[in-house]
């Protein structure tokens, strides 16, 4: 089952990639998470090579353009996506200082289209109170691939904060689509019992059911242990709505039996 739920969160991730639905690739059903993935990573790169001779002419001009003045002009000319790809080519120092004086909604319009898997260290630079106010905009907009795939690359300290902001529902949307799955047990142990729980009502009440069985199944012994003593203590709707939907075939029974031990 775990399988199919990694598979399930690729294409996700890959249907965000070519801003389609995942009912368009219904085609891929069956394909191993690990191959949907090199899939999506070479999309990715033809894309950034087709428009490179664009945004790597911008990105020279910027070199030689004072940042403040570099900043105002990206954001009254350049597109986000635009935007993201030169990013992507310029001097780390460079692009972190740029980043630092574009507004918070620019800056988010640039980090729903941008590729944080090539400028890991412009992201990591990012102070985690403007990672926090951005990732705050970026929930607002249900992005959750996005906010997935820049939590493998913020620094623990950035991580830690914006994750002291998420709600239960929230946490299971973002966890089912983090691009480093280690991330998982991480993150657990950053949690509160208040926000354990309002994963597991999250599950019902949404019928999250897939999500939190990636959760589950991808924790490690003790961060496990301490979600199944939360489900213990939950409310009886929130027992009964899980075991309900597992009789049902709707949850994995597998996940189930790790929690209700």
């Amino acid at each position: 089952m775990s399988r199919e739920l990694d598979a399930e969160a690729e294409r996700r991730k890959l249907a965000h990639a070519l801003g389609v639905g995942t009912d368009r690739l219904g085609m891929l059903g069956g394909v191993p998470a690990d191959q949907v993935r090199v899939l999506r990573e070479q999309i990715a790169e033809a894309m950034f090579q087709a428009d490179k001779h664009y945004f790597a002419r911008v990105a020279t001009l910027s070199k030689t353009v004072p940042v403040a003045v570099s900043a105002k002009l990206t954001e009254l000319t350049l597109p986000p996506l635009l935007a993201a790809r030169t990013s992507e080519l310029l001097e780390p120092a460079k692009a972190v200082d740029l980043v630092a004086r574009l507004s918070d909604r620019y800056l988010a319009d640039v980090s729903a289209v941008m590729d944080p898997a090539r400028s890991p260290e412009v992201i990591a630079a990012i102070p985690p109170e403007r990672v926090v106010t951005i990732n705050r905009e970026l929930v607002r907009r249900r992005e959750w691939v996005v906010i997935g795939g820049f939590a493998s690359v913020i620094s623990e300290p950035a991580l830690r904060a914006s994750v002291a902001t998420y709600d239960g529902e929230q946490l299971l949307r973002i966890g089912f689509v983090l691009d480093d799955l280690d991330k998982i047990d991480l993150i657990s142990g950053m949690l509160t019992d208040a926000q354990v729980d309002g994963m597991l009502a999250a599950a019902v009440e949404h019928e999250l059911w897939a999500e939190l069985a990636d959760q589950v199944e991808h924790l490690r012994s003790e961060r496990l242990a301490r979600v199944a003593r939360r489900f213990a203590a939950a409310p009886e709707d929130v027992r009964s709505g899980l075991r309900d939907a597992a009789a049902c075939g709707r949850f994995d029974t597998a996940a189930l039996a790790l929690l209700d031990t």
